[in-house]
């Protein structure tokens, strides 16, 4: 059996911040969240050679994961591949900027 550590994140569907950080986690269709969250915080937790991060830390941290994410889109006939490409992703950066 694997030595594992187990951690339950609890988020308030009544806060819109909370609220959409639980529906990006639960739509994220990559291989592994468990992974995807390991990562950002390994890399954040790197960036900052071990000194306490702060939220813009993490809001960096993010942005450059979500980066790396290729974003499926319905996009209207009218816009190139390329332009719903885009369109995707400022809306996912948009998002990111209410946590902070």
């Amino acid at each position: 059996m694997k030595n594992v550590y187990r951690l339950n994140v609890r988020f308030d569907l009544d806060d819109p911040t909370e609220c959409e950080a639980a529906e990006f986690l639960n739509a994220y269709d990559g291989k592994s969240r468990n992974r995807f969250i390991v990562g950002a915080v390994m890399d954040a937790i790197h960036r900052t050679d071990g000194r306490d991060f702060t939220l813009t830390d993490i809001q960096m941290m993010f942005r450059e994961e979500l980066q790396a994410v290729s974003v499926a889109s319905s996009a209207a006939p009218m816009e190139t591949s390329e332009e719903a490409t885009e369109n995707e992703m400022q809306n996912v950066l948009d998002t990111l900027e209410m946590f902070g």
